[in-house]
């Protein structure tokens, strides 16, 4: 019996594709034959909208508050409560109870991250087995998504946790290549000395399904596009890249350890 795996879907900005990746993954497992669980994690103060990824997807769906942050002594400094919150465990200790209990110790469980600034802490990062940054095609949605990928790998390298972190393209055929091109340029740009990445930028990278406008009408109608086997077929193969690449990043990160 295999543990409980969680999939981490995180970044920085808000409207980067984070809930329907998620959806996209999630429902990719299930036809996979896994037990999936959605979570969609939210914050004390955030707006709730309507969910209609939830209300039609084929798969079980909640929501997890991140909890408030922890009340510390006004004189504690500034660098002692960054590292007190930065290992603040609440939410993961949560999430892993609901998700034991809705699928077993066995299943897996599709986090969608919110854009909180303590929602992608180091204790966060630290329990999962795979994070995806979604990255949509405009110039400044790649920037964002090198920005969010770059912190999060940073946080590993500080604390020596590999975690497979991979980057989630989201772009439609005509769009891809040079999308993929200048997400590549881009994070070689920010790492010259190739520490976020040891190989090519493709090696981090792993192509989400794209819907087009009909589809995204029809899924905001809640219509039920998951039937579509088009759509079946690409989330499969979407949950397969994700694992295929997340197993060939913990190879690497391994032999690496191997060699100090």
């Amino acid at each position: 019996m295999m543990p409980l795996r969680i999939y981490l879907v995180a970044g920085f900005n808000g409207g980067s594709g984070r809930s329907l990746t998620a959806a996209l993954l999630a429902y990719g497992l299930q036809r996979h034959g896994r037990r999936p669980l959605l979570v969609r994690q939210t914050y004390a103060g955030s707006v709730s909208a309507t969910d209609p990824i939830g209300a039609t997807l084929p798969v079980p769906c909640s929501r997890l508050v991140l909890p408030a942050p922890y009340e510390l002594p006004a004189d504690l400094t500034a660098g002692l409560a960054t590292t007190i919150h930065d290992t603040d465990a609440r939410f993961m200790i949560a999430l892993r109870n609901q998700a034991t209990a809705e699928t077993g110790p066995d299943g897996d469980v599709v986090v969608d991250l919110c854009c909180h600034d303590r929602a992608c802490n180091a204790a966060t990062i630290s329990d999962a087995a795979v994070i995806l940054v979604p990255a949509r095609a405009s110039v400044l949605e790649i920037d964002w998504a090198v920005r969010s990928f770059s912190h999060i790998r940073d946080i590993q390298r500080c604390r020596d946790t590999p975690i497979p972190t991979l980057l989630a393209p989201i772009a439609s055929d005509d769009e891809r290549a040079r999308q993929m091109a200048l997400l590549g340029a881009m994070l070689r740009e920010c790492d010259p000395e190739h520490h976020l990445v040891q190989g090519e930028p493709a090696d981090v990278m792993v192509e989400a399904p794209f819907l087009d406008g009909a589809s995204l009408t029809a899924l905001l109608i809640e219509r039920p596009i998951w039937r579509d086997p088009q759509l079946t077929d690409r989330c499969r193969a979407f949950a397969a890249a994700v694992a295929a690449r997340a197993d060939a990043f913990m190879t690497v990160s391994m032999g690496d350890a191997d060699d100090l």
